[in-house]
């Protein structure tokens, strides 16, 4: 497999995960405890450490994405054995009024394995504002 092409791919799914791809599910992650998420890469699953199964739009995108790329790049997608973000997510750094704003602060580690090498990255500290959807 193509080593620099999947080192990117760790790379990049943590970043997609912490910036403007995760935008649709901010709502979602408002709602719940401080915890940590697991993301199935391969297939397009979520859960969460404390919620259990959750239904991210994030989580379907990096799956597609990461077929597409891989696809695109020669690489077989189902040779991937396994491929995963596990992200701790903290709102509790910055105190706020939760029910008008969320303040975030992702710490995201992502891995993909072949049968020949595990590929890592990890990105921390992102932190992110959202405003609530007036209900």
């Amino acid at each position: 497999m193509r080593r620099k092409r999947l080192n990117h791919y760790a790379d990049v799914m943590c970043k997609m995960f912490v910036g403007w791809r995760m935008g649709d599910d901010l709502e979602v992650l408002s709602d719940l405890p401080d915890g940590t998420i697991y993301v199935d890469l391969l297939t397009g699953s979520a859960t969460h450490s404390v919620a259990g199964n959750l239904d991210l739009h994030i989580a379907k995108e990096l799956q597609a994405w990461l077929r597409h790329e891989s696809e695109k790049d020669n690489i077989d997608f189902t040779q991937l054995m396994s491929g995963g973000l596990e992200i701790d997510i903290n709102t509790g750094k910055i105190s706020t009024n939760r029910k008008k704003v969320v303040s975030f602060n992702f710490d995201c580690r992502s891995s993909i394995t072949t049968d020949e090498a595990t590929y890592t990255a990890h990105v921390k500290d992102m932190h992110q504002w959202y405003s609530r959807v007036a209900t």
